[in-house]
């Protein structure tokens, strides 16, 4: 059956892998901030606080620290796609498989890395911080899903374009991405950060090392 939609974790996977896994890593680490990142996620893991509640201090941090939308934009300077993504998002979208980025990540950065990219893709999925008209942070979006289990996105998806999972394909390489198997979708693990890429519950297949997106135009029927 045709492959209709590819779904993509974007750190790590659409772009070259870094010394520092995320987005969010590369924020906390550029306003020197390290510490409360990993007190407040501690936190949010823990259940000592739900995500409204986790966001709402993550929005003070980050206020303290100045974080503007021409840091954000800074911060993207350091991140690039895979070699010849731009070319494999054009022949996806000509031939009209759509593609969506679901990640973890922060979308501001998301947006900047993929440039004139972004034409291509039908949606991204992923958290945004939200600047007022004077440039003052003032929220974070909430997806309409638990963000820390993607198969609750992708079964969305699949039901709002009435898709079957024999049509989509999915590409991560984080322990975050590993809950997308119960959608029943095929997985394929690329660039593999701490995903355990050698369990085949998780992930059907495995690109152990690329830097250029072609690499993925065998999976597609």
């Amino acid at each position: 059956m045709k492959t209709k939609l590819i779904i993509f974790d974007f750190d790590g996977t659409l772009s070259k892998p870094s010394k520092l896994p995320n987005s969010w890593a590369r924020v906390w680490n550029k306003i020197g901030r390290e510490k409360d990142d990993e007190i407040l996620y501690g936190k949010y893991c823990k259940g000592e606080f739900d995500y409204n509640q986790w966001a709402k201090e993550v929005i003070k941090v980050y206020r303290d620290a100045g974080v503007s939308k021409n840091l954000l934009k800074e911060i993207s300077k350091d991140t690039s796609l895979l070699d010849n993504a731009e070319e494999v998002f054009r022949f996806l979208y000509e031939n009209d498989i759509k593609i969506i980025i679901l990640s973890g990540g922060i979308k501001n950065i998301i947006d900047e890395v993929l440039g004139e990219c972004k034409k291509y893709i039908y949606k991204i999925e992923a958290q945004e911080l939200l600047f007022d008209e004077n440039g003052k942070l003032f929220d974070i979006t909430v997806l309409e899903h638990h963000i820390e289990d993607k198969s609750q996105y992708v079964d969305i998806v699949m039901k709002n374009l009435r898709l079957n999972p024999n049509q989509v394909l999915f590409f991560g390489n984080g322990k975050n991405d590993e809950d997308v198997y119960k959608t029943g979708i095929k997985t394929i693990c690329i660039n593999p950060d701490d995903a355990h890429f050698d369990n085949k519950l998780f992930w059907n297949e495995t690109i152990k090392h690329t830097d250029d997106l072609i690499s993925i135009l065998s999976f597609i029927k």
